[in-house]
C-alpha cells in the first residue's frame, strides 16, 4: 500500500538531516544517511488526521483525553504482550529532555549513573550536564560483531554512590534486541544493588524479523517497580518533529513525583498534533510499520550484499532491531578524524561518525537505512568511489 521508493524533496523544510549539514560537517552537498529520521511520509491515517485538525482551523489549549492512553495501553498489550494501566502514563515533550528530567528529579548531584558504552550520544549530556558522574560499562563484541553485555564489569563499577542505570533497549547505534536472559541477568544486578533504571525503549517497534521486543519493566514485579520506560511513537511512525512522548512508571510514589516536578516547570502538557498523531498512529499504522520493517530490511540486505562484493574491508554488523545500520572500518588504514574528513571530502556522504557515541567505537560509523532505495544506492556508490580511488 505504501511507496516507500518516493523520493520526497526535504530540503528548504528545516530539516536538521538536509537543512542541517553544513553546520554539522562544514559542507552542503553532502548525501545525508546520518541523522535517525526517515525519508519516508508517515502513515496516511495519521496524515488525514493531522490535516482534518489544522483544517479546523483553531489551535488552543487541549485537555488529556482517555482515548490516547486507550491507544497507548492497547499498543503494549498487542505488540509486547505488556499489561499496563492508563494510570501509569505520564505524557512528556520527547525522550531526551525526558532522560534529562528523571535524573534530576531521582540522583542527587555527584550521584553516579552507568551507561553501557558505545551508546546514543545525548546519554553522556544528560547526566554529566545535571552533575551526575558517568560511570561507563563497556559494552562487547562477539565474533559476528554484535555487542553482548559485561555484566561482570558492570558489578565491579558499582559504589555507593551509584543509584541510576540509563539503559537503551533496543541498542542505539549497534540494533541489539536484547534477549530475556540478558534483560534477567541484568535485573537480577539492578535489584542487588538497588538501582533505578531508566530503559530507553523508543525503538521498540523497530524490529527486524525473528525478534521480539521485550520491556525491561515486564521482566518481574521488581523491575515495573524501578523502571522508568521511556516510549514514543515518533521514532517508530517517522513523527519526530511532532515532539511526543511518554513514560510508563508502575511505582505509584515516584510517578507523583515525576508530575509534581512537570508542574512545577509546566512541562506537563502535551501539544495537541502529539496527541492526536499518537493515538490514530497506534490506532491505525500497524500496516504500514509491517511494510516499513519489510522494506528497512531488504534495504540492509542490499547494502550488505553491495559493501560485501564492493568495499570487503568494511564490516557490516547485522542488525537485530532500529533502521540503523553499524560499520566497522578497522580494516582501513584510516585514523577516526581521517575518516570522517574523507567520507566527507571523498565520499560526499554524510554519517554518523564513531566516536560521537563513545570512546568504544573508534572504528565505527552509523549509517540510516531509512530512505529510498535510490539515495541509498547513490550513497553507497559514492562511497564505493572514494574507496575505489584510494585502493583500500
Amino acid at each position: 500500500m505504501y511507496r516507500f521508493d518516493e523520493v520526497i524533496e526535504r530540503k528548504g523544510t528545516n530539516s536538521l538531516k538536509w537543512d542541517g549539514l553544513e553546520q554539522r560537517y562544514g559542507a552542503s552537498d553532502l548525501l545525508p544517511m546520518w541523522v535517525a529520521d526517515m525519508d519516508f511520509k508517515a502513515p496516511q491515517p495519521v496524515l488525514d488526521a493531522l490535516t482534518n485538525r489544522v483544517q479546523q482551523g483553531v489551535f488552543g489549549y487541549i485537555t488529556p483525553s482517555s482515548s490516547v492512553n486507550e491507544a497507548i495501553v492497547n499498543w503494549a498489550s498487542r505488540r509486547y504482550e505488556w499489561e499496563i494501566d492508563s494510570s501509569s502514563i505520564v505524557h512528556t515533550v520527547g525522550i531526551v529532555p525526558t532522560i534529562s528530567n528523571l535524573v534530576k528529579v531521582f540522583t542527587e548531584p555527584g550521584d553516579e549513573v552507568i551507561i553501557q558504552t558505545p551508546v546514543y550520544y545525548p546519554f553522556y549530556d544528560v547526566i554529566s550536564k545535571n552533575d551526575r558522574s558517568i560511570v561507563r560499562n563497556p559494552l562487547l563484541q562477539d565474533e559476528n560483531g554484535q555487542f553482548t553485555m559485561d555484566l561482570t564489569q558492570l558489578e565491579a563499577s558499582i559504589t555507593e554512590k551509584t543509584k541510576m542505570l540509563v539503559f537503551c533497549h533496543p541498542h542505539n547505534p549497534g540494533g541489539r534486541v536484547w534477549s530475556r536472559q540478558e534483560l534477567e541477568e541484568l535485573a537480577a544486578l539492578c535489584k542487588k544493588y538497588d538501582l533505578l533504571v531508566v530503559s530507553d525503549e523508543i525503538h521498540a517497534d523497530l524490529l527486524f524479523d525473528g525478534y521480539n521486543h521485550i520491556p525491561f519493566a515486564s521482566i518481574n514485579e521488581d523491575m515495573a517497580d524501578r523502571t522508568f520506560t521511556c516510549l514514543a511513537p515518533t521514532k517508530t511512525f517517522n513523527l519526530a518533529g511532532i515532539i511526543a512522548s511518554y513514560i510508563v512508571i508502575q511505582n505509584k510514589k515516584r510517578r507523583l513525583d515525576l508530575k509534581r516536578y512537570l508542574e512545577s516547570t509546566f512541562m506537563n502538557s502535551p501539544n495537541s498534533f502529539a496527541a492526536l498523531a499518537t493515538e490514530v498512529a497506534y490506532n491505525e499504522g500497524e500496516e504500514w510499520l509491517h511494510e516499513l520493517m519489510q522494506y528497512v530490511q531488504q534495504n540492509y540486505q542490499f547494502t550488505a550484499d553491495f559493501i560485501h562484493t564492493n568495499m570487503p574491508k568494511i564490516n557490516v554488523i547485522k542488525p537485530q532491531g532500529t533502521y540503523l545500520l553499524w560499520l566497522d572500518f578497522s580494516q582501513l588504514p584510516l585514523e577516526a578524524d581521517e575518516r570522517k574528513q574523507w567520507l566527507v571530502e571523498e565520499a560526499k556522504v554524510a554519517l554518523n561518525h564513531g566516536p560521537m557515541f563513545g570512546e568504544e567505537a573508534e572504528n565505527f560509523e552509523r549509517l540510516n537505512l531509512a530512505c529510498p532505495r535510490e539515495i541509498l544506492q547513490k550513497g553507497l556508490n559514492q562511497i564505493k568511489q572514494a574507496y575505489e580511488k584510494q585502493q583500500f
